[in-house]
């Protein structure tokens, strides 16, 4: 999928993210575990504190 394209999708959605995983496929989770998992963290951390 477009990157650009899954961006104006996270803005589209109410409290909607777009996390850009630059060596990752269909899999980023493995493909791209740095940038994922930052990810990941930084999400279930602004769930937790509310800020979401």
């Amino acid at each position: 999928m477009d990157p650009s394209h899954m961006e104006w999708m996270s803005e589209e959605v109410k409290n909607g993210r777009y996390l850009y995983c630059p060596n990752g496929s269909h899999l980023s989770q493995y493909d791209d575990q740095k940038n994922y998992f930052e990810g990941v963290i930084r999400f279930i951390h602004d769930v937790d504190q509310k800020t979401f």
